[in-house]
């Protein structure tokens, strides 16, 4: 899995490069978290630094900023 920084990820976003944003349980430390992970072609990757968010909705928002409209909720 390829790690790309959150600069990056704005570009591909804006270029329509990404295929698909997967939201996914990351337990980190014992606590529920929730990672991004992203459908490149046929890679996948994630945000560098590795980034979590406690809550769906700090995510949504952060999400929001980075102008994007959709994404899938994986409750794994």
């Amino acid at each position: 899995m390829q790690r790309i920084t959150e600069e990056t990820f704005r570009i591909l976003v804006n270029a329509g490069s990404v295929r698909k944003i997967s939201l996914q349980p990351a337990p980190w430390n014992g606590k529920n978290r929730w990672a991004v992970v992203l459908q490149l072609g046929m890679d996948e990757a994630t945000i560098q630094p590795v980034r979590t968010w406690a809550s769906l909705d700090s995510l949504s928002r952060w999400l929001k900023a980075q102008d994007c409209g959709v994404a899938e909720l994986r409750v794994v």
